[in-house]
């Protein structure tokens, strides 16, 4: 299985694009741009491990197996 990285500042972080869809990266890459100046999504990036991508949604996962989700379409 292939993953991609995303990179966001200085951390680059696992993405399993699993929509399959180039247009799903573009709208988390919109997304998290859009974020970009929010205090509290840099907090949190800080911390993901890993990224489940699906068509409508992301899943930022963390070493302590909890889950934030975050709409993209």
């Amino acid at each position: 299985m292939v993953h991609e990285v995303i990179l966001f500042g200085k951390r680059a972080v696992p993405l399993e694009n699993r929509a399959k869809a180039l247009s799903s990266r573009s709208r988390l890459n919109n997304r998290m741009q859009a974020m970009a100046g929010d205090l509290e999504f840099r907090r949190r990036w800080k911390h993901v491990s890993y990224i489940e991508l699906w068509s409508d949604a992301a899943i930022f996962k963390y070493d302590d197996g909890s889950k934030w989700y975050m709409n993209i379409s």
